[in-house]
């Protein structure tokens, strides 16, 4: 047995950093080394550093936030999806991601004023109503 015979099939192992790579339906967002990423879990945040065990999980509707290695800190909206770490490869499939400087406060106060008058007179509105709140 060799000392990567515990690797998934395709998973390379690691190469010194960690990687974080963001996908939306549209393209790729990011994919380059960073130093640390936070993304919004579906109940609270979740960080990932260097050497981060393997993990699965669905995203919330939140800021994104990484430290790209010996840059700023980089800021996103991010309208759920899922994350998954293998061999420091942090891999986000999001519904949508915004850069926060591309934010418009006086849109998103209207998408919340809208959001609040949405109905809920059956369970799939009420989930529609929601996500409509979150995301604005």
């Amino acid at each position: 047995m060799t000392g990567t015979d515990h690797l998934p099939t395709g998973a390379p192992p690691s190469s010194g950093g960690l990687t974080l790579r963001v996908v939306t339906p549209e393209g790729a967002v990011h994919d380059g080394p960073v130093e640390t990423v936070v993304v919004p879990s579906h109940d609270g945040e979740t960080a990932f550093l260097k050497g981060h065990a393997a993990f699965v999980g669905l995203l919330g509707i939140g800021e994104l936030r990484f430290h790209t290695v010996g840059g700023e800190p980089s800021h996103f909206f991010l309208g759920g999806g899922v994350v998954q770490v293998v061999h420091d490869v942090v891999s986000v499939l999001a519904e949508s991601v915004v850069p926060a400087t591309a934010l418009d406060p006086a849109k998103a106060r209207a998408e919340l004023e809208a959001a609040i008058h949405l109905p809920t007179a059956s369970d799939e509105q009420i989930a529609v109503k929601g996500k409509a709140l979150l995301t604005a």
